[in-house]
């Protein structure tokens, strides 16, 4: 009998510390969330193209470090690409410095494609692929060659509000 109650405390205890777990990651993505709606209102440049990016970059995770040790945060700012060459590591892990210098540079995208006339889906292609990449190739590159467009269209669906494209649409007429 003591064993089995002994199992069971262990399970209820394991139990609790995974709801906590994923409680703690639900409260930071949150938080993450926030803090990329509030700086692209500051950055006049609708939040569901640096939601849907940061999501497809790194699921709202401002630890994720990827290519290999180069692309750092919640947009993955490159070395060799975005990220400033003075900043270091945690630099680039700031939730705030990341955020900033990303949207930063999708606010200059987003005007270029508005002057395309792109809207939607193909604008935000556009973006995350124009305003990162170190190279800048672009869609037709990411197209062949990744399946990040595919992730992006994705995210784009849980992050767009048919209003906001639908002001955004009023607006540009």
């Amino acid at each position: 009998m003591k064993r089995e109650t002994f199992i069971f405390i262990l399970g209820v205890l394991a139990s609790c510390a995974l709801v906590f777990h994923f409680y703690q990651v639900h409260q930071e993505r949150a938080e993450m969330m926030t803090m990329i709606t509030e700086t692209a209102k500051k950055h006049d440049i609708p939040a569901w193209i640096p939601l849907s990016i940061a999501e497809t970059e790194s699921g709202f995770n401002p630890k994720t470090i990827g290519d290999q040790g180069s692309s750092f945060g919640l947009f993955q700012l490159h070395r060799g690409g975005l990220a400033p060459e003075e900043w270091n590591d945690d630099d680039l892990l700031d939730p705030a410095k990341n955020i900033e210098v990303a949207i930063t540079n999708m606010t200059r995208a987003y005007e270029r494609a508005q002057g395309k006339g792109l809207e939607g889906i193909q604008m935000l292609t556009y973006i995350a692929n124009t305003s990162g990449w170190p190279t800048q190739r672009g869609t037709d590159w990411t197209d062949q060659n990744t399946n990040y467009n595919v992730k992006l269209a994705k995210n784009f669906k849980k992050h767009i509000k048919v209003k906001e494209l639908a002001n955004e649409e009023w607006l540009s007429h």
